[in-house]
């Protein structure tokens, strides 16, 4: 029914009237056998994309990001948090954390937030974020090891870029001559994606700027109530102090 409907109805009245339309079709989702750990709705089931992942029907958190919710709050105490290209769901319930101060930024105008931060040229002072969350965002990026060196440049000594990229098995995968969306679809699985890391290559290519990386893996039974993912990595970059 969600993708049905989300084909039938402009985009634009989507945008204008989100709240509303969740707020509507939640009702027909719910229930007690599962939870979303951001706006902490309970539910009959999650709803089911195309691409297999898990969405919530009441503030349309991802798998990915109802997991670093769970990662991050118990690390966001008394802290200075940037996040890069944060999904609606997720910013306003970190937005509202206590002792907490919480700076959004997206560079191409596709998520709303408080910045518009170039990651290759961080227009930001050395040592000045405890947290920076960085989810989804050095796929995209042709010159990621300059953005790595930004992001170690404005992370204070001691603190943390939480990453998180689609990964693969074996090397880094990138091939800077594939230029069109239609070759970039096709190697890298989306159009305006510009690689595929690998962990090991990623947490290599973070170690080369100063950063100490370590690998954080969850594993999940296929029914979990929170409808994480079942197999998903976060890799923690700390700058050492």
């Amino acid at each position: 029914m969600y993708e049905i409907l989300k084909n039938l109805i402009p985009k634009a009245f989507i945008k204008r009237n989100e709240p509303m339309i969740r707020q509507l079709l939640s009702l027909f989702y719910m229930g007690n056998r599962f939870q979303c750990s951001v706006c902490e709705f309970k539910m009959s089931k999650f709803i089911t994309l195309k691409t297999n992942d898990k969405l919530c029907p009441k503030c349309g958190s991802l798998a990915r990001t109802r997991r670093l919710y769970e990662f991050i709050v118990p690390k966001a105490k008394n802290v200075k948090i940037l996040h890069f290209s944060p999904s609606k769901s997720i910013k306003k319930r970190l937005g509202s954390l206590k002792n907490v101060t919480y700076i959004t930024t997206d560079y191409a105008g596709e998520f709303e937030a408080m910045k518009r931060l170039n990651i290759e040229a961080i227009d930001e002072p050395d040592n000045q974020y405890d947290i920076i969350i960085c989810y989804h965002v050095l796929e995209h990026i042709e010159n990621d090891l300059r953005a790595m060196q930004e992001l170690y440049r404005i992370t204070k000594s001691g603190g943390v870029c939480i990453i998180q990229t689609p990964f693969k098995e074996g090397d880094i995968y990138e091939d800077t001559s594939l230029k069109s969306e239609a070759e970039r679809l096709i190697h890298f699985g989306q159009k305006d994606h510009v690689r595929i890391y690998s962990i090991e290559g990623l947490m290599r290519r973070l170690s080369t700027t100063g950063f100490n990386p370590t690998e954080n893996n969850y594993k999940e039974s296929i029914n979990n109530r929170h409808g994480f993912k079942t197999l998903e990595t976060i890799i923690v970059a700390k700058k050492p102090s």
